[in-house]
């Protein structure tokens, strides 16, 4: 305890200890917290994944805002105030999107597929892989050799359809 005590007052920080099990005095904290579970409801209900991947979610989200919310006072990302540098988020995917990776069965037939579809889940934290939910062994794994389908259209398809189906709810409605 004494060693932080130094290290805050050797670089100005001002700490202060809330009461346990007392959300009211966690102001930020909460916010921060709120923040995620909003992104992440949102993100399981725009591409329509399962719930049981809320740890992938959240995981993602707080990966996302870490690189691009800006602190309004210092005018710097968090991840530049941890690391000094920009963020790149040249490699950004969109979530959810469809991905392909190399099958590694061992026996594949003459015939047979050699490439797994995946679902886009994140990115590693400790490498340059991605994280995906392959759909043949349905196990969440990494990998860095994806083949990328973002021109995926099923979400713009749904959207399409959802709005067909509105105009056909106004049409009935008037007549």
């Amino acid at each position: 305890m004494l060693f932080f005590k130094n290290f805050f007052n050797v670089n100005g920080i001002f700490y202060n200890f809330s009461c346990p099990r007392k959300t009211q005095n966690n102001g930020d904290v909460e916010r921060k917290n709120k923040s995620l579970q909003e992104m992440a409801r949102t993100l399981i209900s725009e591409y329509s994944i399962q719930n049981y991947f809320w740890e992938e979610v959240v995981s993602i989200v707080c990966y996302i805002l870490n690189r691009v919310f800006i602190r309004k006072v210092l005018s710097k990302t968090l991840y530049e105030l941890g690391k000094g540098g920009k963020p790149s988020v040249s490699y950004f995917h969109i979530f959810g999107c469809t991905f392909y990776i190399l099958t590694n069965k061992e026996n594949i037939g003459k015939f047979d597929e050699k490439l797994d579809k995946t679902i886009f889940h994140g990115y590693s934290l400790s490498s340059k892989a991605c994280i995906i939910y392959n759909l043949r062994t349905q196990v969440v794994e990494e990998s860095m050799h994806l083949i990328f389908d973002e021109d995926d259209n099923t979400l713009e398809k749904r959207r399409i359809a959802d709005l067909e189906e509105l105009e056909r709810t106004k049409i009935s409605n008037h007549t």
